[in-house]
């Protein structure tokens, strides 16, 4: 778990490179062009690990294992940059299967998300597990997703959110499983039965 000091450490340097980093990857918001900050996200995400590592290679760190959930790890907390040029959306926080067994087998107490806005400069952090009523899980393709318009609506970089019962987030996390295989299973009836009155109404005019 990130201290309250450490949090505002990681924001402070994302807002000392953040210019710089705009620039050097040649990030233009005015492009006119969509999807431009996916675009921009992988060049923003190396460039920010590079620099990070470069102002403190002992506390920042790069993940060792392929397919990490994160971007970089400080004192091995695992931190995920999310950059995006949107007000809205759902951008997707993490594959929900890891993020929900690698808690509850105790590997992780915590997982941080370094949101970056491009078109405005903002930066926040916070862990996700704090968060999981801003957050949609689809067991279709397999994502947990932000629900970035009531997130940011809500959010206050400055209110502490910590959630001292890890009991209540393994409820929360049971929650969220039990109704989104609900929800699919309820979807994938629905285009079953569809697909079975298509067959229905062939077979009668045969």
């Amino acid at each position: 778990m990130l201290t309250r000091e450490e949090q505002n450490e990681i924001l402070s340097l994302t807002r000392e490179f953040l210019p710089s980093v705009l620039e050097e990857i040649n990030f233009d918001p005015n492009d006119g062009k969509k999807e431009k900050g996916h675009r921009s996200g992988e060049d923003l995400e190396t460039t920010f690990v590079r620099e990070f590592i470069e102002r403190d290679n002992i506390r920042f760190t790069e993940p060792t294992a392929d397919r990490a959930m994160a971007d970089f790890l400080f004192n091995g907390n695992k931190v995920n940059i999310k950059f995006s040029c949107v007000k809205g959306g759902q951008p997707n926080m993490c594959a929900w299967d890891r993020l929900y067994k690698k808690f509850y087998d105790g590997e992780i107490d915590s997982y941080w998300i370094l949101m970056i806005n491009g078109l405005t400069q903002e930066v926040c952090l916070f862990n996700l597990y704090e968060h999981l009523d801003y957050t949609n899980t689809d067991l279709g393709t397999g994502q947990t997703m932000l629900t970035k318009a009531r997130f940011v609506k809500y959010f206050n970089q400055d209110k502490d959110y910590t959630i001292q019962n890890k009991d209540d987030i393994l409820d929360k996390l049971d929650w969220i499983d039990e109704d989104a295989w609900e929800r699919m299973t309820r979807a994938k009836r629905k285009k079953f039965n569809e697909r079975k009155e298509l067959r229905n109404d062939r077979n009668q005019t045969l």
